[in-house]
């Protein structure tokens, strides 16, 4: 394919739509962050608070993932944060992907590396 201005323009508007929901996570992602430091729920307490309850498997009642599994997910949402505000992201290295899919609704919003 041949490049043109015509292409660009369309590349240069795909890629700005990108930031602007790159710009909005980021805000979704402080938000989020702050309001769970604010409530200060010890997620990986021991003993387990009484204020946290789980089935059987060990996951919260009513949900398919478990209070580590949200405990790692926080510090996956952390680190995007750290990233994207010129944070010191020295020994970050880590399945944060894994972290956050364990969360995520599967099919539509489900991210998978190479996609």
């Amino acid at each position: 394919m041949a490049l043109t201005e015509d292409i660009v323009t369309v590349e240069a508007q795909a890629i700005k739509s990108v930031c602007d929901e790159a710009a909005a996570m980021l805000q979704r992602i402080h938000s989020a962050l702050e309001h769970n430091a604010d409530l200060a729920i010890e997620w990986t307490a021991d003993p387990k608070p009484d204020y946290i309850a789980e089935d059987p498997d060990g996951n919260l009642s009513s949900l398919n993932f478990s209070r580590a599994e949200v405990s790692n997910a926080i510090y996956s949402l952390s680190l995007i944060r750290s990233l994207l505000t010129n944070q010191d992201m020295d020994g970050t290295q880590g399945d944060h992907l894994g972290n956050i899919n364990k969360l995520a609704s599967p099919n539509q919003w489900r991210v998978r590396v190479g996609n």
